[in-house]
Protein backbone atom coordinates (compact mmCIF):
# COMPACT_ATOMS: atom_id res chain seq x y z
CA UNK A 1 0.00 0.00 0.00
CA UNK A 2 1.21 3.21 -1.04
CA UNK A 3 -1.05 5.59 1.22
CA UNK A 4 -2.40 7.15 -1.53
CA UNK A 5 -5.59 8.10 -0.16
CA UNK A 6 -3.84 9.54 2.88
CA UNK A 7 -1.52 11.58 0.93
CA UNK A 8 -3.49 12.95 -1.97
CA UNK A 9 -6.74 12.72 -0.66
CA UNK A 10 -8.32 13.94 2.24
CA UNK A 11 -5.72 15.05 4.73
CA UNK A 12 -4.85 17.59 1.88
CA UNK A 13 -7.61 18.75 0.96
CA UNK A 14 -8.77 16.34 -1.86
CA UNK A 15 -12.56 14.14 -2.49
CA UNK A 16 -13.67 10.92 -2.87
CA UNK A 17 -16.99 10.76 -4.74
CA UNK A 18 -19.08 7.10 -4.91
CA UNK A 19 -21.07 7.42 -7.81
CA UNK A 20 -24.03 5.39 -8.01
CA UNK A 21 -24.62 2.09 -9.41
CA UNK A 22 -20.82 2.09 -10.03
CA UNK A 23 -19.02 -1.06 -10.04
CA UNK A 24 -15.28 -1.29 -8.54
CA UNK A 25 -12.93 -4.39 -8.71
CA UNK A 26 -9.54 -5.67 -8.43
CA UNK A 27 -7.89 -8.09 -10.55
CA UNK A 28 -5.49 -9.67 -9.47
CA UNK A 29 -2.48 -11.79 -11.67
CA UNK A 30 -0.85 -14.60 -11.42
CA UNK A 31 2.21 -13.09 -10.55
CA UNK A 32 3.84 -9.71 -10.35
CA UNK A 33 4.87 -8.16 -13.37
CA UNK A 34 7.62 -6.64 -11.69
CA UNK A 35 10.46 -8.27 -9.07
CA UNK A 36 11.19 -7.44 -5.41
CA UNK A 37 14.62 -7.40 -4.66
CA UNK A 38 14.69 -7.14 -1.35
CA UNK A 39 11.49 -9.53 -0.90
CA UNK A 40 7.91 -9.35 -0.51
CA UNK A 41 7.82 -9.01 3.27
CA UNK A 42 10.32 -6.23 3.35
CA UNK A 43 9.16 -4.33 0.55
CA UNK A 44 5.96 -3.88 1.86
CA UNK A 45 7.54 -3.25 5.58
CA UNK A 46 9.65 -0.18 3.72
CA UNK A 47 6.36 1.06 2.32
CA UNK A 48 3.78 0.93 4.79
CA UNK A 49 6.42 2.34 7.84
CA UNK A 50 7.18 5.46 4.82
CA UNK A 51 3.41 6.35 5.32
CA UNK A 52 3.48 5.73 9.05
CA UNK A 53 6.21 8.10 8.96
CA UNK A 54 5.19 11.28 6.58
CA UNK A 55 1.43 10.82 7.71
CA UNK A 56 0.37 9.41 11.42
CA UNK A 57 1.90 11.38 13.36
CA UNK A 58 2.23 10.21 17.02
CA UNK A 59 -0.12 7.25 15.72
CA UNK A 60 2.99 5.50 14.05
CA UNK A 61 3.43 4.00 17.99
CA UNK A 62 0.73 2.08 17.27
CA UNK A 63 1.66 0.74 13.70
CA UNK A 64 5.16 0.17 15.60
CA UNK A 65 3.76 -1.98 17.73
CA UNK A 66 1.85 -4.46 15.45
CA UNK A 67 5.07 -4.50 13.47
CA UNK A 68 8.21 -3.91 15.68
CA UNK A 69 10.34 -5.08 12.91
CA UNK A 70 9.47 -2.23 10.49
CA UNK A 71 11.30 0.21 12.82
CA UNK A 72 14.55 -1.24 11.60
CA UNK A 73 13.26 -0.81 7.55
CA UNK A 74 15.06 1.69 5.73
CA UNK A 75 12.80 3.58 3.93
CA UNK A 76 15.60 6.56 2.99
CA UNK A 77 15.22 10.29 3.05
CA UNK A 78 11.67 11.37 3.64
CA UNK A 79 12.25 14.84 4.23
CA UNK A 80 10.90 15.65 0.40
CA UNK A 81 7.68 14.05 1.22
CA UNK A 82 7.38 15.74 4.53
CA UNK A 83 7.89 19.12 2.63
CA UNK A 84 5.45 18.27 0.59
CA UNK A 85 2.81 17.59 3.24
CA UNK A 86 4.10 21.32 5.03
CA UNK A 87 3.38 23.02 1.29
CA UNK A 88 0.32 21.59 0.80
CA UNK A 89 -0.71 22.64 4.40
CA UNK A 90 -2.20 19.26 4.89
CA UNK A 91 -4.27 18.37 7.86
CA UNK A 92 -2.71 16.04 10.88
CA UNK A 93 -3.69 12.62 11.51
CA UNK A 94 -5.97 13.38 14.27
CA UNK A 95 -7.71 15.61 11.79
CA UNK A 96 -8.62 12.62 9.78
CA UNK A 97 -9.53 10.33 12.54
CA UNK A 98 -12.07 12.98 13.77
CA UNK A 99 -13.41 13.92 10.55
CA UNK A 100 -13.33 11.27 8.09
CA UNK A 101 -13.04 7.76 10.02
CA UNK A 102 -14.43 8.72 14.05
CA UNK A 103 -15.91 5.44 13.91
CA UNK A 104 -12.38 3.87 14.30
CA UNK A 105 -11.60 2.00 17.30
CA UNK A 106 -8.34 3.15 19.00
CA UNK A 107 -6.85 0.41 20.42
CA UNK A 108 -5.54 1.62 24.34
CA UNK A 109 -1.93 -0.76 24.33
CA UNK A 110 0.80 0.66 26.08
CA UNK A 111 4.71 -1.73 24.56
CA UNK A 112 6.26 -2.78 27.57
CA UNK A 113 9.43 -5.19 28.04
CA UNK A 114 8.93 -7.54 31.30
CA UNK A 115 12.18 -8.21 33.46
CA UNK A 116 14.29 -9.33 36.30
CA UNK A 117 18.14 -8.52 36.53
CA UNK A 118 18.36 -8.76 33.31
CA UNK A 119 16.75 -11.42 31.65
CA UNK A 120 13.44 -10.54 29.68
CA UNK A 121 10.17 -12.27 29.10
CA UNK A 122 10.49 -13.88 25.28
CA UNK A 123 8.06 -15.39 23.31
CA UNK A 124 10.60 -17.61 22.29
CA UNK A 125 8.93 -17.89 18.56
CA UNK A 126 5.31 -18.96 20.16
CA UNK A 127 3.29 -21.71 18.86
CA UNK A 128 4.25 -24.63 20.86
CA UNK A 129 7.10 -23.21 22.45
CA UNK A 130 6.87 -21.66 25.68
CA UNK A 131 7.19 -18.43 27.07
CA UNK A 132 10.67 -18.03 28.62
CA UNK A 133 13.67 -15.41 29.87
CA UNK A 134 15.82 -14.59 27.61
CA UNK A 135 19.01 -12.15 27.89
CA UNK A 136 17.22 -8.82 27.38
CA UNK A 137 18.98 -7.45 23.85
CA UNK A 138 16.64 -3.92 23.73
CA UNK A 139 15.72 -4.68 20.10
CA UNK A 140 12.16 -5.50 20.68
CA UNK A 141 10.68 -8.26 18.75
CA UNK A 142 9.93 -11.70 20.92
CA UNK A 143 10.79 -9.12 23.47
CA UNK A 144 8.31 -6.19 23.26
CA UNK A 145 4.60 -6.78 24.55
CA UNK A 146 1.33 -5.25 23.85
CA UNK A 147 -0.61 -4.69 27.15
CA UNK A 148 -4.37 -4.18 25.61
CA UNK A 149 -6.18 -2.64 28.72
CA UNK A 150 -9.35 -2.48 27.38
CA UNK A 151 -9.70 -6.07 26.89
CA UNK A 152 -7.18 -7.53 29.07
CA UNK A 153 -4.98 -9.24 26.59
CA UNK A 154 -1.05 -9.29 26.55
CA UNK A 155 -0.09 -9.95 22.72
CA UNK A 156 2.57 -10.32 20.26
CA UNK A 157 1.19 -9.50 17.07
CA UNK A 158 -2.30 -11.59 16.58
CA UNK A 159 -1.05 -14.13 19.18
CA UNK A 160 -2.12 -13.52 23.09
CA UNK A 161 -0.30 -14.74 26.18
CA UNK A 162 -2.11 -17.97 27.20
CA UNK A 163 -2.07 -20.12 30.68
CA UNK A 164 -1.42 -23.27 29.65
CA UNK A 165 -0.73 -26.68 31.44
CA UNK A 166 3.30 -26.54 30.26
CA UNK A 167 3.38 -22.98 31.24
CA UNK A 168 2.76 -19.66 29.56
CA UNK A 169 1.98 -20.00 25.21
CA UNK A 170 1.81 -17.33 22.67
CA UNK A 171 -1.28 -18.72 21.14
CA UNK A 172 -4.21 -17.03 18.64
CA UNK A 173 -6.53 -14.25 20.66
CA UNK A 174 -9.54 -15.44 21.45
CA UNK A 175 -12.64 -13.62 22.77
CA UNK A 176 -13.72 -14.94 25.88
CA UNK A 177 -10.86 -16.99 26.96
CA UNK A 178 -9.71 -16.75 30.62
CA UNK A 179 -6.60 -18.29 29.88
CA UNK A 180 -5.57 -15.03 28.07
CA UNK A 181 -7.14 -12.82 30.54
CA UNK A 182 -3.73 -10.89 31.68
CA UNK A 183 -3.40 -7.24 32.45
CA UNK A 184 -0.90 -5.11 34.15
CA UNK A 185 -0.99 -4.68 37.62
CA UNK A 186 0.96 -2.05 39.94
CA UNK A 187 0.34 -3.24 42.95
CA UNK A 188 2.47 -6.80 42.14
CA UNK A 189 4.61 -5.42 39.60
CA UNK A 190 3.53 -8.04 37.21
CA UNK A 191 1.17 -9.30 34.53
CA UNK A 192 -1.88 -10.54 36.39
CA UNK A 193 -4.95 -13.31 35.11
CA UNK A 194 -7.40 -12.68 37.20
CA UNK A 195 -9.68 -15.55 36.35
CA UNK A 196 -7.35 -18.09 38.03
CA UNK A 197 -5.74 -15.08 40.44
CA UNK A 198 -2.44 -15.24 39.39
CA UNK A 199 1.13 -13.47 38.18
CA UNK A 200 3.49 -14.58 35.90
CA UNK A 201 6.55 -16.59 37.80
CA UNK A 202 9.77 -18.03 37.14
CA UNK A 203 9.26 -21.56 38.06
CA UNK A 204 12.43 -22.86 37.33
CA UNK A 205 15.59 -20.46 37.32
CA UNK A 206 18.09 -22.93 35.63
CA UNK A 207 16.23 -23.34 32.45
CA UNK A 208 14.45 -19.97 32.64
CA UNK A 209 11.15 -21.48 32.46
CA UNK A 210 8.42 -19.04 32.97
CA UNK A 211 4.96 -20.00 34.38
CA UNK A 212 2.28 -18.55 36.35
CA UNK A 213 1.89 -18.90 40.27
CA UNK A 214 1.58 -16.82 43.71
CA UNK A 215 1.59 -12.82 42.67
CA UNK A 216 3.63 -12.41 46.11
CA UNK A 217 6.16 -14.34 45.07
CA UNK A 218 7.99 -12.41 42.81
CA UNK A 219 8.13 -8.92 41.24
CA UNK A 220 8.99 -7.77 37.59
CA UNK A 221 10.96 -4.88 35.93
CA UNK A 222 7.64 -3.35 33.53
CA UNK A 223 9.10 -0.72 31.56
CA UNK A 224 7.28 1.48 28.53
CA UNK A 225 9.43 1.07 25.22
Amino acid sequence: SSGINAEYGWMCGGYLYIMPCSRVGHIFRKKHPYTFPDGNGKTYSMNTKLVAEVWMDKYKELFYQNRPSARFSEIGDISGRIKLREDLQCNDFQWYLDNIYPELHIPQTTLVTVSQEGWCLDSMGGGDTPVGLYKCHGSGGNQNWKVDSANKKVQQNDDCLTVAETGLLLLDCQTGNMNQQFELNTEFHSLYNSYHNVCITITNPRNRAVGVGDCKAQQWDIKEV
